[in-house]
């Protein structure tokens, strides 16, 4: 055989050896450690076992064994120098070679992992970035504790305590020059660490990482824009930019954004309206961690199990829903939104869902407060008072409020919101009166392993929320485009990538609410999704559409929405300057996403009149409670739809075909 083919093949030998070691450390840093390990210990007991054997076996008495035996061991030791003594195994029998070859073959992998771990850390780095097995990459911008807290349960699926997922690439994108540190809290989950600079931009990263590649196209990509990062809303469109150039498949990219502001959300939403038909070929995710606190509270604690609230078979409830906010900072102030959104129903005497707001800087806060949300008096009767909890007044209001049925304690230090948690409490201890639930707002880290069964709890546990079921919710939202390609079937609309981020979130939303119709039509998931529809009873159905059309209200007033009259609606139709009779033009009289504006927000009863006005202006016969009914018909659907699979059961997501 020629000898240029005899160096090919051995060429090639090396190099399939070199790249299975190179692959082996892409596998994540505790699998390497453990394959080390292995090897090693493979290695030094075979090795000197073998090489002992065949010394003591050429010797006689006491001293030739002390000496083979001191022999062997430095044999041994040599083989990690790739300079062992390969002519002293004395054998014929074709195993024990094989055994004696895998000896040296383990010293070898250890050689090569110990020369790449010195010498090529960043080779290992980027083709485990590049050539990795793995199916889900998230790159996360940041470094701060949260960032790392998020990055370690992605990796390990929300349990610390276990082996990373090695389907799983976590990468950490960072803007200062303390790599080594970062690198260092990152090894145990296999994270790996890169440093922005002039040279190694945002965008060469996302390309390094494989995303727009065609062989990668079977991977799943999250980028995540930690609230640390002051360029979020640039970051995002950066992001989105690239993604279009590239051609990155629709489903495959999620941009996780956390905004620290409503001008940063308002910013991502708005460019990713500015497109027209939503052209990026990616989900936004608008991320605000005080919302999220809330919406662990209220998921854990919904306001219909609160115990003052009592349900007829109509599903119509005695009283109004009653909330009291103290402090009314960031966190209470969505406190006070998602309690709207979620405290909304049907009461017997027509009265709402009442809030009485306290802080002792209100005369600053509640003037902003409206300019933001306009009308969210069309959903609640709010009251704003500016009180001290440690004065007389806040505590003579106490007494006057024994209907309440939900306390969020928001005030500015936890040995405040503890204090006067305990005082609500031995309150209603005193007048034997039944508990409310007491939400005791607490800024810490570490979920508490003390649970209260009076009624009073803690949330703003970081721990709990920085984890991948929360922040990337992906069951969430594999149901929101399972239920939303049903409706597009049934009804005709746009697919899931072509919807903005507000209808997706109006989406989640109408979904948050089920568990709150199932308790108002006395049924449960398991029941109700073997029944073709959820009830059979007219008067419980319509009060379910009711309902329905509260919290649609809610949730629209919450993100800022007015109300369009039946003047501007005919305005709006005779001025628009669009394609006459389109869709685009029918939507334009009836809603605006950019501008917060819908025909819609108003009372049950008055839909109808609104019906035909906007027929007449239209000449398109639109009933707008048939809407709502539709949306409590189709429950049980989305129930079979969890149960079999196709969608995990729990999380379920609804879309509204009327407009979000």
């Amino acid at each position: 055989m020629p000898i240029f083919i005899l160096w090919s093949i051995t060429i090639i030998l090396f190099l399939a050896f070199t790249f299975g070691i190179l692959f082996l450390m892409t596998r994540g840093k505790r699998f390497m450690r453990v394959t080390f390990s292995v090897s090693f210990c493979v290695a030094i007991i075979g090795g000197f076992l073998f090489y002992s054997y065949n010394y003591i076996s050429s010797g006689e008495g006491l001293l030739d064994t002390l000496y083979a035996t001191v022999r062997g061991i430095f044999t041994t030791s040599r083989m990690f120098f790739i300079n062992a003594d390969y002519g002293a195994l004395l054998t014929e029998s074709i195993w024990l070679q094989i055994l004696f070859w895998l000896c040296h073959l383990a010293a070898l992998i250890v050689i090569q992992a110990t020369l790449f771990t010195l010498f090529a850390r960043k080779l290992v780095q980027n083709f485990r970035m590049r050539f990795g097995l793995h199916r889900e990459v998230y790159i996360i911008k940041g470094s701060d504790k949260y960032a790392l807290m998020l990055g370690e349960n992605i990796a390990t699926c929300d349990d610390p305590h276990k082996l990373p997922v090695t389907e799983r690439l976590v990468v950490f994108l960072i803007e200062d020059d303390d790599m080594e540190k970062t690198d260092e809290k990152t090894a145990h989950f296999g994270g790996l660490v890169k440093v922005l600079d002039r040279k190694n931009d945002f965008r060469y990263y996302l390309s390094k990482a494989g995303l727009g590649e065609r062989w990668q196209r079977g991977k799943k990509y999250s980028v995540i824009l930690m609230q640390d990062n002051a360029s979020v809303p640039d970051d995002a469109h950066l992001v989105a930019d690239y993604a279009k150039e590239r051609n990155v498949s629709k489903d495959s990219l999620n941009i996780f954004a956390f905004a620290t502001s409503d001008w940063d959300r308002e910013q991502i939403e708005f460019f990713t309206q500015k497109e027209g038909g939503y052209g990026y070929p990616c989900t936004f995710h608008i991320i605000s961690v005080a919302d999220l606190l809330i919406r662990r509270m209220i998921e854990k604690h919904p306001p219909f199990e609160c115990p003052g609230l009592r349900f007829n078979e109509s599903g119509v409830a005695e009283r109004n829903f009653n909330v009291m906010i103290l402090g009314f900072g960031t966190v209470g102030q969505q406190a006070l939104l998602r309690l709207i959104m979620n405290g909304q129903f049907i009461t017997r005497d027509g009265s709402r869902m009442r809030a009485t707001v306290v802080d002792r800087e209100m005369k600053h806060l509640e003037e902003h407060f409206r300019l933001c949300y306009p009308s969210l008096d069309i959903c609640c009767d709010m009251e704003f008072l500016d009180h001290d909890v440690r004065d007389k007044a806040f505590f003579d209001l106490l007494e006057k409020s024994d209907d309440m049925d939900y306390f969020v304690v928001a005030l500015s230090s936890n040995k405040e919101n503890k204090k006067i948690a305990r005082d609500i409490r031995l309150h209603y201890e005193r007048k034997g009166l039944p508990f409310p639930f007491i939400a005791v707002s607490e800024k810490n880290e570490r979920l508490h392993s003390i649970k209260h069964n009076d009624g009073i709890f803690t949330f703003g546990c970081k721990e709990e929320t920085y984890t991948h079921s929360v922040i990337i919710r992906e069951e969430t939202n594999n149901m929101a485009k399972a239920v939303n390609e049903t409706y597009k079937n049934m009804y005709g609309g746009q697919a899931w990538h072509e919807l903005d981020w507000f209808t997706q979130e109006s989406n989640r939303a109408a979904a948050d609410f089920i568990p709150a119709m199932l308790k108002l039509a006395n049924t449960t998931a398991d029941k109700a999704e073997n029944y073709s529809k959820l009830t059979n009873d007219i008067t419980l159905a319509e009060t379910l559409a009711q309902t329905e059309h509260l919290r649609w209200n809610a949730f629209h007033v919450v993100m800022g929405y007015r109300r369009i009259g039946v003047k501007e609606m005919r305005e709006r139709f005779e001025t628009y300057s669009g394609e006459k009779n389109s869709r685009e033009h029918f939507n334009y009289c009836r809603k605006d996403t950019k501008a917060r504006l819908h025909i819609c927000l108003v009372s049950w009863d008055e839909l109808d009149e609104l019906g035909k006005a906007y027929n007449d202006v239209t000449g398109k016969v639109q009933d707008f409670k048939e809407d709502d009914r539709r949306i409590i018909e189709n429950i049980p659907k989305f129930l079979k739809m969890a149960k079999s699979g196709t969608i995990a059961k729990g999380n379920l997501r609804l879309f509204r075909k009327f407009g979000g």
